[in-house]
């Protein structure tokens, strides 16, 4: 979900070819990796401090496609992903994406997923998340929340009581996750 002031994504689209540069960039050599050691990698582009979230996001690419595919997707853009757990989220919100900064040609955001849900359940709400971190690499205009409120008003559909903003292929995805890890 994306929320216009804190703008908050979720939602889920189908994965582009693994090996397809995102707007035309060239790849790096990391970019390269199977999907767990983009993890380990000095150079990843997903992040957590929390030892919970990066047991999580390994466990997420040993066991769905979906997810393995997002996080090497992600390694093909100029973001930094951050992800972390949060108890600020509203109560009808496991999980959201902010537009922290762009410095240095990376752009730099904060996914933030509810801590009391259960190890599959986070997964899949990061996986949904990440999808939207891809609707924002995709729009290289998107430097600012006027920027990534304007991509989500046309992309998107508002939700959350008009706080926040939905996409199709983000719902899709984390739904495909979850299937995944269940299946």
């Amino acid at each position: 979900m994306v929320w216009l002031m804190s703008l908050v994504f979720s939602g889920t689209v189908g994965l582009a070819p693994a090996m397809t540069p995102v707007n035309g960039s060239s790849l790096h050599p990391a970019a390269l990796l199977p999907a767990e050691q983009l993890l380990a990698s000095n150079a990843r582009r997903i992040r957590s401090a929390q030892p919970r979230l990066t047991q999580l996001l390994h466990e997420g690419v040993r066991r769905s496609r979906t997810f393995a595919d997002l996080v090497s997707r992600v390694h093909r853009t100029d973001l930094i992903v951050y992800i972390e757990t949060s108890y600020e989220l509203g109560s009808d919100t496991v999980g959201r994406i902010l537009l922290q900064t762009v410095a240095g040609g990376q752009r730099y955001v904060r996914v933030q997923v509810r801590p009391t849900l259960y190890g599959d359940q986070i997964i899949a709400v990061i996986g949904h998340e990440l999808r939207h971190a891809l609707e924002v690499a995709d729009d290289t205009t998107v430097v600012d929340d006027a920027t990534l409120a304007k991509l989500y008003r046309r992309i998107g559909r508002v939700s959350d009581g008009r706080k926040g903003f939905e996409t199709e292929a983000a719902r899709i995805t984390g739904l495909r996750v979850r299937d995944e890890l269940i299946g």
